[in-house]
């Protein structure tokens, strides 16, 4: 180790080691001269002095790393001779390496879903659901809770969650809304979660005359009471409930998804009747059970659970999911993958255009590096040394790459909402990121390097001798390679050319789906009315009818109303029978979405009745029997007829609901923004007829709709002081945010197929250019023999579009595969659409021919004389 450390520090010592060496190779021959007295046979005694010294000095250095460094500043030396190129490559490498960092930073971030869960990949939902709509995620009484853990044995332990809004108010600073997870005692032990102050949920915690108690996350703990240690067995009143602070968890633990707090689910919750399905069941696999044998053993429940109680389980199926395919961005992960290999065939194509400029500086250097074998240098140091010079490229690329990085990560951190983004996702290159961006700026200096030297080292000595290197490097295998190189680059940038085409045409199809709404000027806000304070249907109807007549009354306001949600976002579900059809079990019967909405919601909305009329004051406030459907309901439920005065029920529980006749006909409103071209049957009711207790209040302001904000506000506080109003934004804001994935991932791909396409035809361009240099003595002879501008052209034309047209047969095929990856994200067009196909086609030859213009223009302008002489 001492000896290794000494020859290290040798080479930094060099001069001083070589000036001792000669010392002391003088003082050996003076004594050997003294001792036999003849200086000429005391010199041939010694022997070969630079031999001699060249033997010394392997003992003093590793050789390798002495040569490296001599590679390191020759190849330093090398690129400095060359700006243009150096400057070319560098920029394509830090294009490509940036981006792939950027992607990969935010990818990665947002798949590294974990919640502070030990091994959440055995973590999985289980449920029953209905046969037809099978699906993960899909919610459960309390009685198939029951009956389940009671049951199951693949699963050790079953938990139960629900999900709710929660309001909080403890006079330490404003109501704020948070969301709140009801779980099973149980639930946070099955994820292995234990808080970091305090304590976590007991069997006590669960009985029915239990103190009310509450688990605070770690950024609420923070962020609202300035971690303050005093904060376990203080009271806070979460929707009017005063709970018990007994724990905080850990900064990492957000378990489920993005929660604030966490209460017991009570023995009370889940003695709850079997026809309410609210909650969400959970368990972690046995080890060494599969998830196919869970799946197994839940068959075999369901259909006992079905011969047992017909009434609660007929037409139900048992299944078993892993937890992170129900969770949030978890199911567009095939996307996100997606879009990494897209960024991939960014950076394989900018090693492509390297690997070409670098083929094509291989025969200028072909001499060069001939006459060093002929000295003596190995073909592995030749290699060696090439290979270091392309490391050196990629590091000085890496370098600006990862500037690229950063730019790109604040890009994406500036255009995304924090309230709307998961929790976890963190757009800043950690150390992750950043050794992924050392990994493949490497891996490209050694893709992109590796073929030039191999091609170099095999180059023909005498050959590159007496002809000075034309053709030595560049014959006709360097010229298949530089051509393959570039039909591979192409066939990439078609596949990406194809995905962009692709989300472009869904970004137009999703911005020019009609709403049905103006949503211009438009205030949006959520409430959420807590169950202890609003106890009766009658009292949240009042409540919405006192703060109608406040807000009215603002000066700028002018129309208010409520809804159950708003335009592009999402709608209730109703099932219904039509009055006359033929009656159906209730399972069977048709549905439809809806949304129950205040009198003035179509005022606000500046939506009128294409038929009959639209709620009146005296509908919302009594709950008339009365309900509105869109165009869409009535095609579809009574296509020919006149679907006023018609009437339907709907199915709810087992009581007998009223008939409610419809009173209008209102144009189709865009509802579902996951599929906004579709046009859904919607049943719009008076608020009175179904109180809900979260509630959207929309206003149409005369105004700029954001000053009015705190105004609304200090109204809704007026009334009840505890009651939090958050998510304020303008309707164009959330519909904007509705569109935000066809948007965001229309436009990464257009800039990755942007980058592509030119990456590709500068690549064709040096291929060419390189050609028609190697070329000139050939087009010299063609010119002096009476060949024309137009032959010439051709030539060049024809070498050209040759691997344009081969990169088309390739990637065609190739795109037409993996489009079928980003059919969840297109909107309104297939995966295969012929209009993108040929217009990628259009767009690559088009590329192409100008790739080949520039060198087709210079080798005209050859002159013959000058051409034939140029040897």
């Amino acid at each position: 180790m001492k000896r290794s450390v000494k020859r290290l520090r040798a080479l930094w010592r060099r001069s001083q080691l070589d000036h001792d060496l000669d010392d002391e190779l003088s003082f050996h021959l003076a004594m050997k001269a003294e001792e036999t007295g003849d200086a000429w046979n005391a010199r041939r005694s010694l022997g070969n002095p630079t031999a001699l010294k060249e033997t010394v000095r392997e003992l003093w250095t590793l050789t390798f790393f002495e040569t490296c460094w001599q590679d390191v500043r020759y190849a330093l030396r090398t690129l400095a001779k060359s700006p243009g190129f150096t400057i070319v490559a560098v920029a394509a490498l830090a294009l490509g390496i940036g981006v792939n960092t950027t992607v990969y930073t935010v990818v990665s971030s947002a798949l590294r879903f974990s919640m502070g869960v030990d091994h959440i990949e055995r973590l999985v939902l289980v449920g029953m659901t209905d046969a037809s709509r099978r699906s993960p995620g899909g919610f459960q009484s309390a009685l198939d809770f029951r009956e389940l853990r009671a049951q199951v044995r693949s699963i050790p332990s079953l938990a139960a969650y629900r999900l709710v809004p929660a309001n909080v108010s403890d006079g330490s600073a404003l109501p704020e809304r948070y969301s709140r997870v009801q779980i099973s005692v149980n639930g946070l032990t099955i994820t292995g979660s234990k808080p970091l102050l305090g304590r976590g949920f007991t069997g006590a915690d669960e009985l029915p005359d239990a103190t009310p108690v509450v688990l605070l996350t770690y950024h609420v703990w923070q962020d609202r009471y300035g971690k303050d240690p005093s904060i376990l067995g203080r009271k806070l009143r979460i929707d009017e409930v005063p709970r018990t602070v007994i724990g905080v968890m850990p900064p990492n633990i957000r378990f489920p998804e993005d929660t604030d707090l966490w209460t017991p689910l009570t023995l009370a919750d889940l003695a709850a009747p079997g026809e309410g399905r609210y909650l969400a069941i959970f368990g972690r696999l046995a080890y060494g059970v599969r998830l196919s044998e869970a799946r197994a053993e839940m068959d075999t429940i369901a259909h006992r659970l079905a011969e047992k109680d017909p009434e609660n389980f007929k037409g139900l199926v048992a299944d078993v999911h892993p937890f992170l395919d129900a969770i949030g961005i978890y199911s567009a992960r095939r996307l996100l993958i997606a879009t990494v290999v897209a960024v991939g065939f960014v950076l394989l194509i900018a090693c492509a255009d390297v690997a070409n400029l670098l083929l094509a500086r291989a025969a200028a250097r072909a001499r060069e590096v001939s006459i060093r074998i002929a000295i003596g240098a190995g073909r592995v140091r030749i290699v060696r040394q090439l290979l270091i010079e392309s490391l050196l490229l990629a590091s000085v690329a890496g370098l600006f790459g990862w500037l690229v990085a950063i730019t790109g990560l604040r890009w994406f951190d500036a255009s995304t909402s924090q309230s709307t983004r998961p929790s976890w996702i963190d757009f800043s290159l950690n150390t992750r990121g950043f050794l992924y961006l050392a990994a493949i700026s490497l891996g490209a200096g050694i893709l992109f390097g590796l073929a030039p030297a191999l091609q170099l080292s095999r180059v023909d000595i005498n050959s590159a001798v007496k002809d000075g290197g034309h053709g030595a490097a560049g014959g006709t295998r360097g010229r298949r390679l530089s051509s393959l190189i570039v039909v591979i680059a192409m066939a990439l940038c078609i596949v990406l050319l194809t995905g962009a085409g692709l989300m472009i045409r869904s970004a137009i199809n999703t911005y020019n789906a009609p709403i049905g709404v103006n949503a211009s000027n438009v205030l949006t806000m959520h409430i959420n009315l807590p169950e202890v304070r609003y106890a009766r249907p009658e009292d949240e109807v009042s409540f919405h009818d006192r703060l109608k007549t406040k807000l009215d009354s603002l000066p700028g306001v002018e129309a208010e109303s409520i809804a159950s949600d708003l335009p592009t976002r999402a709608m209730l579900a109703f099932r219904f029978e039509i009055e006359g059809a033929e009656a159906a079990e209730a399972s069977h019967l048709p549905d439809s979405g809806g949304l129950v909405v205040g009198a003035d919601y179509f005022r606000v909305m500046q939506v009128h009745p294409r038929r009959g009329r639209v709620f009146t004051a005296a509908d919302a406030s009594r709950g008339s029997a009365v309900v509105v459907v869109n165009q869409a309901f009535a095609a579809k439920f009574w296509p020919g007829e006149d679907p006023l005065g018609k009437r339907l029920r709907l199915a709810r529980g087992r009581d007998a609901q009223p008939w409610l006749s419809v009173i209008g006909i209102v144009p189709n409103i865009q509802q579902n923004f996951q599929r906004p071209l579709q046009s859904y049957p919607l049943i719009y009711l008076p608020y009175a007829a179904d109180p809900q207790r979260v509630m959207f209040i929309v206003a149409r302001t005369a105004v700029p709709p954001g000053s009015l904000g705190e105004a609304f506000r200090r109204e809704v506080q007026s009334l009840d002081e505890n009651l939090p109003v958050y998510e304020v934004r303008t309707l164009d804001d959330r519909i904007a945010q509705s569109r935000l994935n066809v948007t965001a991932f229309g436009v990464l791909f257009t800039i990755f197929a942007a980058v592509a396409l030119v990456l590709a035809s500068v690549g064709l361009y040096a291929v060419i250019a390189n050609a028609v240099s190697q070329r000139t003595r050939e087009i010299g002879v063609r010119m002096a023999v009476g060949g024309t501008t137009g032959d010439i052209v051709r030539i060049v034309f024809a070498q050209g579009m040759r691997q344009v047209a081969i990169g088309l047969a390739v990637g065609l095929p190739l795109a037409f595969g993996v489009t079928r990856v980003l059919r969840a994200a297109l909107v309104g067009v297939s995966p295969t659409d012929p209009l993108t196909f040929i217009g990628v086609v259009l767009v690559l030859i088009s590329a192409g021919a100008l790739g080949c213009a520039i060198p087709a223009r210079r080798a005209v302008r050859v002159d013959p004389v000058v051409a034939l002489r140029c040897d």
